[in-house]
Formats: structure tokens, C-alpha cells, sequence
């Protein structure tokens, strides 16, 4: 059955030879590939969702010179932000980074991030003909992607700790270090990274998609699965990210489903209040077999292990230097500088090449672009969880831990060249603007 036709025989969304329905093709294959950032990369920058990016953007572009019109619900503050931050990119690149080819690398991925992974993949659901039919499809190729993600860690954990069969072996990558990349937790097991560039990354994409998993799975009323297909693809999921042993996500998930769980308390009260003895006794026994598991496998003990390694290890000393090397930098610069920063590989412009390295976005994005550049970031994140807030369905809350997920993951990480928190971000937008009076 054609992945893009609604549950109404001979009723397709769009026609094949429409712009419209090869706009939603390539959204949908967009989603499937976007875990594959580092596994079957073409280089360390071209890699398949990248390129299928880049087709919804020309196809946006050509519906807008036929149409001289842009969808209902498109444009927003969200685009205001962006033309800000984009203008003085170019700004502080000029000031500070022209003629240098690595500043000039970094406004050109600035742009194409912005661009591609945030308004093309807007402009690509607003402009859908049944937005109904498309926020389903979006969610069913979300899980998709984030399962065949889960189970490929899953193997991939038990064939390199138990047979001592590396996959990643005989999996391209982008580059020779990507392809050796093989971390240890208390040398003890290799860490799962799934199809990214390293374990850290791939909890991340987890932890943006995963909650939309379990909506999609559970609580949408649009997946017909099994139950014991729905529990058995949870339970992967939930070992992918212990497999993956990234102490950050083990922080920040409980952090952002206790944030979600009191913005959508109402909501929790209200589950758990129509729920009947038997679920309390399950949920009770599926408690009791987890302590028992964990009694055996010491789960919980490796989780605690491998954080307290993380803190000990040289990983946070590197980030902590590199923390300490911003603000010595930053507190020398001039006014104007603070203002507009360095320009785009700031570090690179002033010499200190990758030892100057800054291993978070907000403070990246401070050093390169200024005091100016971290407001409108936060000002465009702000965005996002305003609208957010304003979803009172259950998909709310799910869509919160994802959110704040990406927000607070950022801290640790500068991967914004990444597409997922991108993708949810734009997603969250148009559910909002589409459905907020929709009652799930």
C-alpha cells in the first residue's frame, strides 16, 4: 500500500506526479534516514538525510515561485529569529572571519542547518494537503526509525560483548577515526553507538525520539501493533540507551520526564485516576521483576558506575579545560566582540585550532557569535517551548520530554549540525498551530 494514501481505498493524498506528493515522499524518507549521520555518510558533511534535506528544500523553493504564496500557519516569530541569527552570522563572519576557508565552513553550515533541517522541514508540513494524514505518518516514521535504530544497537551491543563481533566493521563511515571508534565503560563492555558517530550521539537522537515512540505506540490510537511487538520494541529501547552507557542521558531523561510530568501534572493525575486495580498490579509486578533482574545483572550499579567513571574520567577534565578556555577568552574580548563573538570557528580565526574547541552549544555559539547570538538561540528555543506549553493534548507531554531533552542535551554537546532537535522543533510548531484545539 502506498505509504502516503489515507485508510480510504482509492483516496491517495496527493497524485505521484505532484509536487505535493513527492514533497511528503522525500519528508517520510527524510525520517527514516535521519539516524544515519555518521553510518553510510558519503563524507563527514553529505550524508543521506542531509541530501534528502536538501530536495524538500528545492521543492519548497520551486511551490513558492509557482505559488507566490506561502502555507497558512508558516510563518511565524520562529523565521524572524532565524533571519536574525543568520544576519549576524554573516555579520560577525565579516567582521572577524573573511578569507578564513574553516569560518567560512561554519556560517555555511549555520545556514544550511537553519535552512534545511528547520524551515524546509516546516515549510514540508505546513504545506501538506491532509495535515491530519501527515502528523500520523510523521509519528509511525518516527518509530520506525527510532526502533530499527534500538534493535540495531541491541545486536550490535550483544555481537561485540558476547561473540566479539564488532558490526561496525563492515558499516561505512564517514571518515577512519568514526570507523575505529570503540569506547569501553570500566573496561569492562563496548558501548553501543548505533548508526552515529559515537554513544553520546546516539542516546541523544533516543532521546528525541523515543518519547514520540511511545506516544506513536501507545496512546495515539494509530498503531495496530501487537501488544507483545509494542513491549518487546519499549524494552529495546530502554536497553539501547543503557547499552549506549552515555552518563549525560542518564542525567538528562529523568530530568526532562520530571520537568514534563509537573508542567502536565493535570494530566498524570487524571491517567493514573482512571486506571484500574489490575494496571496497579501489574505495573507492581513488572516493578518487582525489574529489582529482580537487576539483583542479577546489576543494571542499576553499572548505570551509577559509569557516570561516576564518566566524572572521573579525562572526557570531563577535556571539557572542563575547554569551559575554562572560553572564559579566559571570552572575559579578554572588547565590547563589540561580546557582542557579535569571534565570528563563526572563532577559535580557528584567533589560532588555537581544534584545542580551542568549545564541547557545548551555548557557550560555542556565545564565543563564535557573540552575546547577541546566544539570546536569539535561546530567544528561537523559548519558541519552541512556548508553543509547547500550549499543547494540552497527551502528546503534549511526550513532545516536553523530547524538547527539553534537546535543550539540555546541548549543553554537553555542539552537534547542532544534526538534525533531530531540528526536526522536533518543527514538528512541535506545526502540531501546535494544527491541532491545538484537537482533544486526544
Amino acid at each position: 500500500m502506498d505509504i502516503l494514501q489515507n485508510n480510504k481505498p482509492a483516496e491517495p493524498l496527493q497524485r505521484r506526479s505532484g509536487l505535493d506528493y513527492w514533497s511528503n515522499f522525500f519528508l517520510l524518507l527524510y525520517i527514516l534516514t535521519m539516524p544515519f549521520v555518521s553510518a553510510f555518510a558519503f563524507t563527514g558533511t553529505i550524508s543521506m538525510p542531509l541530501i534528502f534535506a536538501v530536495f524538500l528544500f528545492l521543492i519548497m523553493a520551486i511551490k513558492i515561485i509557482q505559488t507566490g504564496k506561502l502555507p497558512d500557519g508558516f510563518i511565524g516569530f520562529d523565521l524572524v529569529i532565524i533571519s536574525l541569527f543568520l544576519f549576524f552570522t554573516v555579520f560577525s563572519y565579516m567582521v572577524h572571519g573573511l578569507g578564513n576557508s574553516k569560518s567560512l565552513n561554519h556560517t555555511v553550515a549555520y545556514f544550511s542547518t537553519f535552512s534545511l533541517f528547520y524551515v524546509g522541514i516546516k515549510f514540508t508540513f505546513f504545506n501538506a494537503r491532509d495535515k491530519n494524514l501527515m502528523a500520523k505518518r510523521a509519528l509511525q516514521f518516527i518509530a520506525y526509525t527510532t526502533i530499527i535504530s534500538a534493535l540495531y544497537g541491541n545486536v550490535e551491543f550483544i555481537s561485540a560483548n558476547v561473540f566479539g563481533v564488532n558490526l561496525n566493521d563492515y558499516i561505512p563511515r564517514a571518515s577512519a577515526a568514526e570507523e575505529f571508534y570503540n569506547p569501553t565503560v570500566l573496561a569492562l563492555f563496548y558501548r553501543a553507538r548505533g548508526f552515529a558517530v559515537e554513544s553520546g550521539v546516539y542516546t541523544q537522537m533516543l532521546e528525541l525520539f523515543g518519547p514520540l515512540t511511545f506516544y506513536f505506540m501507545f496512546y495515539s490510537g494509530d498503531c495496530k501493533w501487537k501488544k507483545e511487538f509494542k513491549i518487546l520494541y519499549t524494552i529495546s529501547i530502554i536497553l539501547s540507551i543503557i547499552f549506549a552507557a552515555s552518563s549525560a542521558t542518564f542525567i538528562i531523561l529523568p530530568v526532562a520526564i520530571a520537568f514534563s510530568s509537573i508542567v502536565y501534572i493535570k494530566k498524570v493525575g487524571q491517567f493514573f485516576a482512571k486506571k484500574s486495580w489490575r494496571f496497579y498490579v501489574k505495573g507492581g509486578f513488572f516493578l518487582t521483576l525489574i529489582i529482580f533482574i537487576n539483583s542479577y545483572l546489576t543494571i542499576s550499579a553499572s548505570i551509577l558506575l559509569s557516570i561516576a567513571d564518566k566524572l572521573d574520567s579525562n572526557s570531563l577534565g577535556d571539557r572542563q579545560e575547554r569551559i575554562n578556555f572560553f572564559i579566559s577568552q571570552f572575559s579578554r574580548f572588547n565590547p563589540l566582540n561580546k557582542l557579535v563573538g569571534a565570528g563563526p570557528a572563532g577559535s580557528n580565526i584567533l589560532g588555537y585550532e581544534d584545542s580551542g574547541t568549545i564541547i557545548s552549544l551555548y557557550y560555542n555559539i556565545t564565543f563564535e557569535l557573540g552575546i547577541i547570538g546566544l539570546f536569539l538561540l535561546l530567544l528561537f528555543m523559548a519558541y519552541i517551548l512556548f508553543h509547547n506549553f500550549k499543547i494540552k493534548s497527551k502528546i503534549g507531554g511526550f513532545l516536553m520530554v523530547s524538547v527539553v531533552s534537546g535543550i539540555v542535551h546541548y549543553y554537553v554537546v555542539n552537534d547542532y549540525w544534526v538534525p533531530w532537535f531540528w526536526f522536533i522543533a518543527a514538528f512541535t510548531v506545526f502540531y501546535e498551530k494544527t491541532f491545538t484545539n484537537a482533544s486526544e
